[in-house]
C-alpha cells in the first residue's frame, strides 16, 4: 500500500517552528515557580499597560498573537519574521515578578537546554547588552543556544531584564543558517530599548499610592 505523501519540507519546517515557539511561554515558566509575585492590581494594570506598548514591528519581526501568561500576572506577545521556509519565531513576556534578571535568565536557560523528545540544545555563549531608550539604558542578559528539533538545525536567544515593575524575558527560535534568517540581538536590543521608555512613562501614569 503506498503512503500518503507527507508534508512539503518547506511546510513542515514552519510547523516545527511555530510549534516551537508555541511551547515557547510553557518552556519559559516551567523553572520559575519560586519566583516571588509582586502581586495586587496596579502591577499587573502596569504590565498591561508595557505590553500594549510592544511595537508592531522590530529588527524584521512583526507582532502578532497578544495573550496572557501562562505562569503569572502579565502578558506574552508572539512575533515572527515573514521568511517563508526560513521564518524566526520570537515570544516577549511581561511579567509581575520581582525576579532578577540573572536568575530568570539561569531557570528559562535550563528550560531550554532540557532534552525532550525530537529536541536537542546546549548553550552557546552569553553576553550582555545596555539598549539605551528615551528612559536610559536597559539592561540584557542573554544567552545564545543552537540545537536540533527533530533533524532541523535550530539557533536560538534567550534574554531577560527588568522594565520598571516588569520583568522582561525574550526568547528567539530560528533555523541555523548562513546567512542567519534574521538577528535575535538585534530585536531583543529593539524591545528593550523601546520598553526603556515606555517603563518611565508608565510609572509617572500611575496613581500615587
Amino acid at each position: 500500500m503506498d503512503r500518503a505523501p507527507g508534508p512539503p519540507p518547506r511546510r513542515a519546517l514552519r510547523f516545527r517552528l511555530l510549534a516551537a515557539l508555541a511551547a515557547a511561554p510553557a518552556l519559559l515558566s516551567g523553572g520559575c515557580a519560586a519566583v516571588s509575585p509582586l502581586g495586587g492590581a496596579a502591577p499587573a494594570a502596569d504590565v498591561a499597560a508595557l505590553a500594549e506598548r510592544l511595537p508592531a514591528s522590530a529588527a524584521g519581526f512583526r507582532r502578532g498573537v497578544a495573550r496572557p501568561a501562562a505562569s503569572a500576572q502579565g502578558r506574552e506577545v508572539a512575533y515572527a519574521t515573514e521568511g517563508g521556509r526560513l521564518t524566526a519565531a520570537a515570544t516577549v513576556e511581561l511579567l509581575a515578578e520581582d525576579t532578577a534578571p540573572a536568575a530568570a535568565l539561569e531557570a528559562a536557560l535550563a528550560d531550554v537546554l532540557r532534552a525532550g523528545p525530537a529536541r536537542e540544545m546546549r548553550e552557546a555563549g552569553r553576553f550582555t547588552a545596555a539598549a539605551a531608550g528615551a528612559g536610559g539604558a536597559l539592561p540584557l542578559v542573554c544567552a545564545r543556544t543552537d540545537g536540533r528539533y527533530g533533524r532541523e538545525r535550530v539557533a536560538g536567544l534567550v534574554c531577560a531584564g527588568r522594565a520598571g515593575v516588569a520583568l522582561l524575558r525574550i526568547r528567539v527560535t530560528m533555523p541555523a543558517r548562513e546567512p542567519p534568517p534574521a538577528d535575535p540581538r538585534a530585536f531583543a536590543e529593539a524591545i528593550a530599548a523601546t520598553l526603556s521608555g515606555s517603563a518611565v512613562a508608565t510609572a509617572a501614569a500611575a496613581p500615587a499610592g
